[in-house]
């Protein structure tokens, strides 16, 4: 067998990487996003992209199929994006039927934090029995759940977006359209807001570190930990794996969000069988997901399931 074309697309980066059958992963390079996030000519600076990666990358190599993980609603079916926030130029767009006729191979879509779980679960030897939860705070609050070995979708294939639920006493606006959103409060975007206003000049990266015992700061962890429990409480999980940006910065308080979790998580179960996992999360997590994702679709074809 050849390799997977494992793509990760970021508001900020877009990720190509190629995937051996065993797992290896090579020819890894990041794009800019902003070379195709243009209204009216995205798709076609995509596929650009792609074209370019695959005569500089993979000539003489064979491609089974390409694999593209988008922060973004898609649709149940999995072949469309149905909406992008963050890069105009992708809403609506039947990704699947235009990247297979480009390319003549076999094209798998899903959502970004779907990919990521899915490496997560392999990289921690998950078994696929049970459930298994991704909660990742970054810019927003990604989120992705498996229920015995499959990714959860919903009716309409737009399932758990847990940046999205309501939570009182929360004003504003969020990106969504929608008020009262939890990623209002419970996100790196909402961090930044909290520094501009409380820590003026001080460095991102250091503000769990100088401003740690700080109410503002602990009040924010607070937040972290409400939908993360409204999920567990709901889905009585197996695993909880919690991962982005956040929990990866320097003297971020991991045991403080626990804690906070098991105070919001049910009595006396779930809350006393709560198992964390912390995500490393690279730069590489979405690829390497496109490709197991791929190779997983892929072996239910030749089986015809």
């Amino acid at each position: 067998m050849g390799y997977i074309l494992g793509i990760d697309v970021g508001g900020t980066n877009t990720r190509l990487g190629l995937v051996s059958e065993k797992g290896e992963l090579t020819e890894f390079v990041r794009e800019a996003t902003s070379q195709y996030n243009r209204e009216g000519e995205a798709v076609g600076l995509f596929i650009g992209i792609i074209r370019r990666y695959i005569e500089e990358h993979a000539t003489g190599k064979e491609i089974d199929a390409i694999s593209v993980g988008f922060p973004s609603t898609v649709d149940k079916e999995r072949r469309r994006v149905i909406e992008t926030p963050n890069i105009v130029g992708l809403n609506n767009i039947p990704v699947v039927d235009t990247l297979e006729r480009e390319f003549n191979v076999p094209v798998f879509l899903e959502r970004d934090t779907c990919l990521i779980l899915i490496n997560d679960m392999e990289k921690n030897h998950i078994p696929g029995e049970g459930v298994a939860i991704g909660i990742y705070y970054g810019t927003g609050i990604g989120n992705a759940i498996s229920i015995d070995g499959k990714i959860f979708t919903g009716k309409h294939g737009v399932s758990a977006e847990l940046g999205h639920i309501p939570m009182r006493g929360v004003d504003g606006r969020c990106g969504c359209g929608n008020s009262s959103c939890a990623e209002i409060v419970a996100c790196g975007r909402a961090l930044e807001g909290i520094i501009k206003k409380h820590f003026a000049g001080s460095d991102i990266s250091k503000v769990f570190v100088e401003h740690g015992d700080s109410e503002i700061i602990k009040r924010f962890v607070d937040d972290l930990a409400i939908p993360a429990a409204t999920e567990i409480n709901i889905l009585d999980p197996d695993y909880i794996i919690i991962g982005g940006g956040l929990p990866n910065m320097e003297g971020f308080p991991r045991e403080e969000l626990e804690r906070h979790i098991h105070r919001y998580a049910r009595k006396p179960l779930p809350d006393e069988d709560l198992k964390f996992i912390y995500s490393k999360e690279g730069q590489e997590s979405g690829v390497m997901g496109a490709a197991i994702h791929a190779r997983k679709e892929l072996l239910k074809r030749e089986k015809g399931v």
